[in-house]
């Protein structure tokens, strides 16, 4: 299993920014200003800004736990979709988080450790990376849906 890791953390640190398989999150973000991240599109329950809002509240929450914390599971799944912040904010703190639980799923020594619930770490990020990329693909949906697709860079067009 060991020789497994570093595999693993680099196939699963890979997903957070959007995965080889898909449009990075900084290029689905790219070029989208706070009007139109706060739009939601006819026939779709949310904005690009409460997506993004609501993965940045789980990664928060994973990073805290993973830190050692002990943050308080919502009692109800609205509990984990908060009001969008300032949209260069929610921007940032995505991005960021995603940094650092890439540099965490890499860690074998970490991914290998037990969470609260003795789970291992690296069974949960591989969860969480699942849940940023199906997000990640409303968040295209949405910008597709408002005319706002592809970002200026470019989206996958094959």
């Amino acid at each position: 299993m060991v020789g497994e890791q570093p595999a693993f953390g680099k196939a699963v640190g890979n997903l957070f920014p959007g995965g080889p398989a898909n449009v990075s999150w900084e290029r689905a973000l790219e070029g989208l200003g706070a009007e139109d991240a706060a739009r939601v599109p006819e026939m779709l329950p949310h904005s690009v800004a409460q997506i993004v809002a609501h993965v940045a509240f789980w990664q928060d929450f994973l990073l805290e736990e993973a830190g050692g914390g002990a943050p308080l599971r919502p009692e109800y799944a609205a509990g984990g979709w908060p009001a969008p912040g300032p949209w260069e904010e929610e921007q940032a703190r995505l991005l960021t988080g995603q940094g650092r639980l890439r540099a965490l799923a890499r860690d074998p020594a970490f991914t290998a450790t037990p969470t609260r619930e003795g789970h291992p770490w690296a069974a949960m990020l591989a969860n969480f990376a699942g849940h940023g990329l199906y997000h990640l693909g409303q968040v295209v949906t949405i910008r597709q849906a408002l005319g706002l697709w592809p970002p200026p860079g470019g989206g996958d067009t094959w």
